[in-house]
């Protein structure tokens, strides 16, 4: 029964992502964890993989690349795949096999928990007001003039955490974009899509010399994911976000209390 529920799961991990532009990868590596049963640093390497893959290929068969600013997606996507990659190529594999009382994987479920309530947080607190979106153009025009040292530094810090915990950062992407850049739902939503395949899966290549893959599962949840982000894609225009997002947002929280509950708790006993 785990495995179909994984299946079931990772396809929701595709709906969401399709349909908020992020948040949904956050469940990629509890569904690898606790339903397929993969170690937990091999997962963060993987859902690397699946997010990334999924993301790209979602984007054209939804044909919302038309919507993606590039100019943007490139200000965050270069120094946001550079953290990633140094993460999966160099933090996890220098992380001890014990940090105190605790293994490397406890230690990365236990900081992915901790992520998670986060984002939760982000997730289910009222948005706050945003000025009126601007039309989609140059990244130069409006308030879309970013500081690029300070976008760069927020672009690497997120692929850094992304990379080491196997998230997405849609979390963060995405209001970076709306609140800082002032870009509207529909141009931020496949713009997040388009950096987070670039981190991603740039990402994941740093963790090839340092985790095996099972390329057919890889291939297999990558699929599943791609159709979840589809269909979240196509019915996006008609699901308000704003409602959807607060009652995912409660479920994130609830997987990562479990997270905690298990691991610092029940692993013990």
């Amino acid at each position: 029964m785990l495995p179909l529920f994984g299946w079931i799961s990772t396809f929701a991990v595709g709906f969401v992502l399709g349909l908020l532009g992020g948040g949904g990868s956050i469940l990629i590596v509890p569904v690898l964890v606790y339903l397929f049963l993969n170690p937990a640093e091999q997962s963060t390497g993987l859902s690397l993989f699946v997010v990334g893959l999924a993301a790209a290929i979602g984007l054209f068969i939804s044909k919302d690349y038309k919507a993606v600013q590039l100019r943007t997606a490139l200000t965050f996507a270069i120094p946001s795949s550079i953290g990633a990659f140094l993460s999966r190529k160099l933090l996890v594999p220098l992380t001890p096999a014990q940090i105190g009382p605790l293994t490397k994987d406890t230690f990365l479920l236990v900081l992915f928990a901790t992520l998670m309530l986060v984002i939760s947080y982000r997730m289910i607190r009222p948005a706050k007001s945003q000025t009126a979106p601007l039309p989609p153009g140059d990244v130069t025009e409006g308030k879309n003039n970013v500081n690029l040292f300070k976008t760069t530094l927020i672009g690497l810090a997120i692929g850094l955490t992304a990379g080491y915990l196997g998230a997405g950062g849609g979390f963060l992407i995405v209001p970076a974009l709306s609140q800082m850049l002032g870009l509207s739902m529909t141009i931020a939503i496949p713009t997040s899509l388009a950096i987070i395949a670039a981190q991603s899966l740039i990402g994941f290549t740093g963790a090839l010399s340092t985790t095996q893959t099972d390329w057919p599962f890889a291939l297999g949840l990558t699929a599943v994911a791609i159709v979840g982000l589809f269909v979240g894609s196509k019915v996006k225009s008609k699901i308000n976000p704003a409602k959807l997002k607060p009652a995912f947002g409660y479920f994130v929280l609830t997987t990562g209390v479990f997270m905690l509950v298990q691991e610092l708790i029940l692993k013990k006993s």
